[in-house]
């Protein structure tokens, strides 16, 4: 019985740690936009959306949602994003900072740097950097490829790989 109780504590804690995980690499993500947006118009009034299902917490600023796999940015005032080099860099913003948290946590993982824990056992922290870096990595790469998002509250909508084509696409029209 007590081994069935360690299997079930464990598990409930590799669960909270993936959520924690994800939330925090879409988080950053989004947050990456509105540092772009920030830049780019001078505004500071914006929101995120991190996960979709049951909302946890919805303040001015930020909503975080149960399942924490997608997210959202919204500017408060989109009609200040007027040209497209505005929009570029707010829709590369996210993109840009999944990167460099990938390459943070690559140098960190492969870069002979040794953590010690007095809590954490050594295997789990070694779990706690390959699932963030595996988490970044996949969040960088399904943001930066042309296609639609396929789940949670933003199924059907561009990725931001797919959006910033559209927008030099559109620019190149444009006389």
């Amino acid at each position: 019985m007590p081994r069935i109780l360690a299997i079930i504590i464990e598990s409930a804690i590799l669960v909270c740690a993936l959520w924690v995980l994800s939330f925090l690499s879409v988080l950053l993500h989004e947050a990456g936009h509105a540092l772009g947006y920030r830049i780019a118009t001078g505004d500071g009034h914006w929101h995120i959306r991190v996960g979709w299902g049951k909302t946890l917490l919805n303040t001015r600023r930020l909503t975080v949602k149960l399942l924490p796999f997608d997210g959202y940015f919204s500017p408060s005032e989109p009609d200040r994003i007027d040209t497209a080099a505005k929009w570029i860099g707010i829709l590369a913003g996210g993109p840009a900072v999944s990167l460099l948290a990938v390459i943070g946590l690559s140098i960190l993982k492969f870069g002979g740097i040794s953590f010690q824990s007095e809590v954490l056992a050594p295997g789990a922290l070694e779990f706690l950097m390959n699932g963030a870096l595996s988490i970044h990595l996949f969040l960088l790469i399904l943001s930066v490829i042309p296609a639609h998002y396929f789940w949670g509250e933003t199924k059907g909508v561009p990725t931001d790989g797919m959006q910033i084509i559209r927008v030099i696409r559109s620019h190149r029209r444009k006389p």
